[in-house]
């Protein structure tokens, strides 16, 4: 009984800790992101024709939490498009191109662990955090994001820069 208590003490703590360090990580800069033109305006350059037509910019797509989550980062560069991606009665998952499992958007106390908005911004970089149970998706694995109507294929999952977990290391339960 007192085992289980301690279990779920740790468990809090490790949430919390993943959405404080989820929160106080969008103000870090991203390296190689250049969010904006001269005039101010956000390039969209680059954008596939879902991007386009939903006005966001996948910027990453990497491991956290020891890989036992995903984090996603993309910029709004069309906010009356985007309203659609930002909206928190629109369900978000990643699908994964090698298993076909669905990997939802954590909810926890505190909510959701994905940011929302009713006014994006544009250049704004915004985040979504999925658990990835069992470490299921790797890096250089592609998966396809799904928010409602919204389907985004392709996305890599890059590297994310910690030290690499040792093989045959426990997942967190």
């Amino acid at each position: 009984m007192m085992f289980a208590a301690i279990k779920c003490r740790i468990s809090r703590v490790v949430f919390l800790s993943l959405t404080v360090w989820a929160i106080v990580g969008l103000s870090a800069p991203h390296p190689g992101l250049s969010a904006a033109t001269e005039e101010g305006q956000p390039k969209s350059s680059a954008l596939s024709e879902p991007e386009k037509n939903v006005g966001i910019k996948i910027v990453s797509l990497r491991p956290t939490a020891g890989g036992q989550m995903l984090d996603l980062r993309f910029q709004v560069v069309d906010p009356k498009k985007a309203k659609a991606v930002l909206d928190k009665n629109k369900k978000a998952y990643l699908l994964d191109g090698k298993t076909g499992k669905t990997l939802p958007v954590p909810v926890t106390k505190a909510g959701s662990m994905r940011q929302t908005t009713l006014k994006p911004e544009a250049g704004r970089i915004y985040f979504m955090l999925f658990s990835n149970p069992n470490r299921m998706v790797k890096e250089g694995s592609s998966v396809s994001l799904i928010i409602g109507d919204f389907r985004k294929d392709g996305i890599v999952v890059d590297s994310s820069g910690a030290a690499p977990v040792p093989a045959g290391a426990p997942a967190l339960q």
